[in-house]
């Protein structure tokens, strides 16, 4: 079995690697398109109620009343209490603000930097109190701000890329998907979104697509990958230390997850964050609300789909 894999897992990264050094470039870049231009969907299966849900989400970002909203469909209503998945990014760097996110009530994600000194030890200790992880891959933007050391960029030849991938999901374990730090230039680059999905896609690990731009690409690559991959509803602190915005933000998350049956939020450890959080979290579930892990991302698209299925095939129904 274990050789098996191995192979299976070496024709991924051959592939892989040919897709990135033969798409990479200028016919790459040509083809970005804005996201909210591009069709959003769990590829390959053409999730027809997850585009609906994009365009609701769009609307309400934009700040659309709700009576103008389009009606759901039934895949889209939640069944259950609508669930909201609050995703940590920057976990590692202070390790004060660690213990103080690790105490809110849950359950959360978070996403921990694989250059961060002992992560391996911080991550350990947040699976151990029950909680879920998941890597925050770094990933080189646009402009001059600094992703950190190893971070995935566009200027690598393919045995770098995949190489300097490998070294960033080896720093720890027991992480259950992967999402951008960053990454502006490199989500909005089809051929490298395809080498890191595919690989992904190998390793059984989710990708959470943290749309640090407006121009990924993420969905569009994945149609041609078929990985396991989401995108993010909403940043809470993208205003940092600024409680009223991300109060406003929390309000948008609960819209959204009324509206749609879940919403995805990402915010960091900062302090005015996990004041304004804290009360929120536990409150929360009293307003109808239940907290989910970011792994529910996969039941959920599974029964979006499931329901699909069975509405395009009303034969097999009782």
């Amino acid at each position: 079995m274990i050789a098996s894999f191995g192979i299976a897992l070496f024709g991924v990264l051959l592939g892989a690697m040919a897709a990135y050094i033969g798409e990479h470039g200028s016919a790459a870049r040509a083809s970005r398109q804005p996201a909210i231009e591009t069709p959003l969907r769990d590829a390959p299966f053409i999730d027809m109620a997850a585009e609906e849900r994009d365009k609701i989400v769009q609307l309400l970002l934009a700040g659309a009343e709700l009576e103008r909203l389009p009606v759901p469909q039934d895949g889209m209503q939640p069944k259950a209490r609508p669930k909201i998945i609050i995703v940590f990014d920057d976990m590692g760097l202070d390790h004060a603000a660690f213990e103080r996110a690790l105490a809110l009530p849950g359950p959360l994600t978070y996403s921990f930097l694989p250059y961060a000194q002992g992560v391996d030890g911080l991550a350990r200790k947040a699976r151990e109190q029950g909680a879920e992880i998941m890597l925050h891959l770094p990933m080189e933007p646009e402009g001059g701000a600094d992703p950190g050391p190893h971070a995935l960029r566009l200027d690598m030849t393919g045995a770098t890329f995949i190489e300097t991938l490998e070294w960033n999901l080896a720093r720890f374990d027991g992480y259950v998907g992967v999402n951008n730090h960053m990454g502006s230039k490199l989500t909005a680059d089809t051929a490298a979104m395809k080498t890191v999905l595919a690989y992904l896609k190998e390793r059984g690990i989710f990708y959470l697509d943290s749309v640090t731009t407006g121009e990924t690409v993420m969905r569009k690559a994945n149609a041609a990958v078929g990985a396991d991959a989401f995108s993010r509803d909403v940043f809470l602190d993208a205003q940092a230390g600024d409680r009223a915005f991300v109060r406003r933000q929390l309000d948008l998350v609960e819209r959204i997850a009324r509206e749609t049956g879940y919403a995805v939020a990402i915010c960091h450890p900062r302090a005015e964050t996990i004041d304004v959080l804290g009360p929120w979290l536990a409150t929360a579930p009293s307003r109808g609300f239940e907290l989910a892990p970011a792994s529910s991302l996969l039941s959920i698209a599974h029964d979006r789909k499931m329901q699909q299925i069975m509405a395009m095939a009303p034969g097999l129904r009782g």
